[in-house]
């Protein structure tokens, strides 16, 4: 694996992206658009310039025959999304944001993009700036759906949209997910921010419950929509009722909802090492497409 600095003279800065490149930015994202369905959903329903500085930004390369050939989505400095094939575009791009003394709460890329883009972000060969320091790394597995590649299902469950009657008890399932997938409590670090965020995505029916009677025995999210597909996160099934079929049933059916409703593909990723939630996709009828990898920074 090559190794790369931050301080290397010879990383040159991104072209902050605007209107004019937003051909140009699709033809890109359109090449992978299962590794960059986010991205191609976000720059459909927010465009390449956001209405207010800061919101967001696209940045890119361009190889010497002004072709785009590496992309950023900075969300508002807490996240980023970096897609090249060109191991030394991510890690320009690490390096760039270091300089910039951007702070991220989570790296989320293909693996390959994630380790180039940390190698730079995250190297102490210089004094300047705060250290960066990873709180956990993920590895994980990107997973796709296909209409004709839903299994059949005889067994239907309670799924149905969630409404704002249920937020107390989302709101407790998703801080508990959140606990086991990023080892990090929500409820003691920000629980009206995560409420705030929970909330959010049932008032715009983009979570979807099973309750028996009172009880939620499962939940899952949408991260985001558009022609180009949804993705599926935030899926948790009540311990309790876990290894009884209640996740393949509710998520079979999610999936179908999704596929009646227009969308031509359903993407996600996973833990590698949560082998029962890979198991439960694989018998839905998903296929493992790429490795993927999710940094979560220290404070």
């Amino acid at each position: 694996m090559a190794t790369f600095y931050a301080n290397e003279a010879s990383y040159p800065a991104p072209v902050e992206l605007r209107n004019r490149h937003r051909r140009a930015l699709t033809s890109f994202l359109e090449q992978r658009p299962d590794a960059d369905l986010f991205q191609l959903c976000w720059l459909e329903s927010h465009g390449v310039e956001p209405h207010q500085r800061g919101q967001f930004r696209f940045l890119g390369f361009f190889d010497s025959e002004q072709q785009l050939d590496a992309v950023a989505l900075d969300l508002s400095g807490r996240l980023v999304m970096v897609e090249s094939s060109l191991e030394a575009r991510n890690a320009a791009f690490g390096s760039y944001f270091r300089r910039q003394g951007t702070l991220f709460q989570h790296i989320v890329s293909r693996r390959p993009c994630a380790r180039a883009f940390w190698q730079t972000y995250a190297a102490n060969a210089s004094d300047d700036g705060p250290q960066i320091r990873a709180r956990l790394i993920q590895d994980q597995q990107l997973y796709r759906l296909k209409p004709e590649d839903l299994s059949a299902g005889t067994q239907r469950s309670g799924l149905r949209r969630a409404q704002v009657q249920d937020l107390e008890a989302i709101f407790l399932a998703s801080a508990r997910m959140h606990r086991e997938e990023t080892l990090e409590d929500p409820l003691q670090r920000d629980p009206e921010g995560f409420r705030r965020h929970v909330r959010y995505r049932i008032e715009n029916a983009r979570t979807f419950a099973w309750f028996d009677e009172r009880r939620l025995l499962f939940k899952a999210d949408l991260s985001t929509r558009g022609s180009y597909g949804a993705q599926i996160s935030g899926v948790y099934t009540d311990p309790l009722f876990r290894n009884q079929g209640i996740a393949t049933r509710a998520m079979r059916d999610l999936c179908a909802l999704l596929f009646a409703e227009g969308v031509p593909r359903i993407t996600l990723y996973v833990n590698q090492s949560n082998l029962p939630a890979c198991r439960v996709y694989q018998r839905v009828g998903f296929a493992y497409r790429e490795p993927y990898q999710t940094i979560f920074i220290a404070d």
